[in-house]
């Protein structure tokens, strides 16, 4: 049975999974603020130490969950992985780019040379002094500008909530920004929403899974396109 089934009130499943998610998050919450330099690398206030980062995501580093906006964090395996699923999709180069639809720690994972081509539509303003940044509200879905209409080549997508009406108000955004039908899109969500992505996007899920660290409940991968990155188990989840 489908989540939406089991819950008339759309309302209720929201405020329901953002309980659950507070329950068995970290305790945690760093409140540090991200800046950007002028060149759009994020950067920490609080100046830590980067020695022995060379292995590790300098966003998970820098940056900690914010359970007021409901941030999950992927690992730094998924980070990595669907980093090169959408290199593979666009070749982030020339007149193909990206939007990264609350999904900051997958834009601020690729090169600088890399963002340039995309662009970060999220609620969260610690970025907003970043290059490439758009204020985002999925409750508002068409209030985008309108240079970025039919821009992007692919949109990366991972809501706060996995209610249908807030799939539906995200379809709505990427369907203003994507270029045409032909553009690819990734999703991350539940498995029962596999419907619900064919739907909305044309995408199914792929072999890869997520490891989300601190999500109760396991995500799946959904694509309209390919992709070898995607097509392997994610050996942290067995």
């Amino acid at each position: 049975m489908s989540l939406s089934a089991r819950y008339e009130d759309s309302a209720e499943l929201l405020n329901e999974l953002r309980d659950i998610s507070s329950k068995y998050s970290a305790d945690a919450r760093n409140q540090n603020k991200v800046t950007c330099h002028t060149n759009g690398q994020p950067s920490h206030e609080s100046g830590s130490s980067v020695s022995g980062l060379l292995h590790q995501n300098e966003f998970l580093q820098k940056n900690h969950e914010n359970r007021d906006l409901n941030q999950y964090w992927y690992s730094k395996l998924t980070i990595d992985t669907l980093c090169d699923a959408i290199r593979e999709s666009t070749s982030i180069s020339g007149d193909k780019r990206v939007a990264f639809l609350s999904t900051p720690s997958l834009y601020f994972s690729l090169s600088i040379d890399e963002r340039e081509n995309c662009s970060l539509f999220d609620c969260d303003a610690s970025w907003s002094s970043c290059s490439g940044y758009y204020f985002y509200d999925y409750n508002d879905p068409e209030n985008i500008e309108e240079s970025c209409h039919g821009q992007f080549d692919l949109v990366v997508i991972d809501p706060p909530f996995i209610s249908q009406c807030v799939w539906e108000l995200y379809a709505i955004t990427a369907k203003l920004l994507l270029k045409g039908d032909a553009s690819h899109v990734i999703a991350t969500t539940v498995d029962e929403n596999a419907v619900l992505m064919a739907a909305l996007f044309n995408c199914t899920p792929t072999l890869f899974r997520p490891s989300i660290p601190h999500l109760v409940y396991q995500y799946s991968v959904f694509a309209n396109f390919p992709a070898s990155a995607l097509a392997q188990k994610n050996l942290e989840l067995q």
